[in-house]
């Protein structure tokens, strides 16, 4: 367990100053996401079960420049990922382990540090800085072209629900609200 002494206090949180990695395949975690996870690497369960004996049950997940990697180093990671929180485990008769995690913020990672056979990470909250009050025109505009090609693209995904439209509008006029007031999202 970690120490008082061993967090890193930011104004939304306290971290611990290193958190067990999980390198990510062709997958992204953002803050404010719950997202179900298939865990089968021997390191990658390893550091879900390092953050479950820990108090907060907190992990960094990185995504991996090579999906294809099966056995991934630090160099082989991205520096930005999100720090989040394990929020229940199930192991699956296959020997796959069934993660539930809540992405909580942004983060940048400043150095991974082997340890045993967990990769753990110092990494500090790295606040969403959107584009300024110069840029709301252009930002705006690119925003209906993205929501615009969505909409096309789920209208012909069959397995996407189309309620999915609606739940990214609101929150794009929430990020937009925060860039144009100059407020972090994170």
């Amino acid at each position: 367990r970690m120490s008082e002494d061993t967090k890193t206090t930011t104004p939304e949180n306290a971290y611990p100053s290193d958190l067990p990695v999980v390198p990510l395949r062709e997958a992204v975690v953002f803050p404010k996401l719950v997202v179900p996870l298939g865990v089968g690497r021997e390191k990658s369960v390893a550091a879900i079960n390092a953050a479950m004996a820990e108090e907060r049950h907190l992990i960094v997940l990185v995504a991996q420049r090579d999906g294809e990697k099966q056995e991934p180093a630090s160099a082989d990671l991205h520096r930005t990922g999100v720090i989040g929180r394990v929020v229940q485990v199930s192991r699956l008769p296959t020997g796959t382990t069934r993660v539930l995690v809540e992405g909580i913020a942004r983060a940048r990672v400043t150095r991974y540090i082997p340890s045993g056979n967990v990769l753990r990470a110092a990494a500090l909250p790295f606040p969403f800085e959107g584009p300024g009050a110069e840029d709301a025109a252009e930002t705006e505009a690119l925003s209906r072209r993205v929501m615009n090609s969505f909409e096309e693209y789920v209208g012909l995904h069959r397995r996407i629900p189309s309620e999915i439209v609606s739940i990214i509008q609101s929150t794009e006029s929430v990020e937009l609200g925060r860039a144009r007031s100059g407020r972090s999202a994170t």
